[in-house]
C-alpha cells in the first residue's frame, strides 16, 4: 500500500530529526509534509528509545483508569525497577505516578 505525503509550499516535505528519548542518538526522519497552517514542523523530536536504551531503561506512561494515557511519562534506569519486564513501556495509574513522580507540586 502506498502513502502519499502533501507538500507544503513553505517547507517542501518539511522533515523533522527523530531523537532517542534518553540518550539523545539520531533515530531517523519524520517527513510531516503540509501540516495545520503549513506549520514548519520542528527541528528535532525526542522519539522513543533506540535500541540500547530500551535495553537499560524503562518508559512509564501516567494512564487513567480507563486505560487512556495523560501524555506524561517518565524514563526510569531498569536498575531501580524491582519487578521483571519483559518490554520497555509501563502503564501507571495517575494517582500512582503523582504520588511517585509528582514531587513539591
Amino acid at each position: 500500500m502506498s502513502k502519499s505525503i502533501k507538500i507544503s509550499p513553505k517547507h517542501g516535505v518539511n522533515p523533522s530529526m527523530l531523537h532517542c528519548a534518553c540518550c539523545g542518538k539520531d533515530m531517523g526522519i519524520a517527513l510531516f509534509g503540509r501540516l495545520k497552517g503549513d506549520a514548519e514542523a520542528p527541528k528535532v523530536i525526542k522519539n522513543d528509545l533506540c535500541e540500547d536504551c530500551q535495553k537499560t531503561h524503562v518508559v512509564v506512561h501516567e494512564c487513567y483508569e480507563d486505560g487512556k494515557c495523560t501524555g506524561r511519562a517518565v524514563i526510569v534506569p531498569r536498575e531501580h525497577i524491582t519487578i521483571n519486564l519483559e518490554g520497555y513501556n509501563v502503564r501507571m495509574l495517575d494517582s500512582e505516578f503523582k504520588q511517585m513522580f509528582d514531587h513539591g507540586n
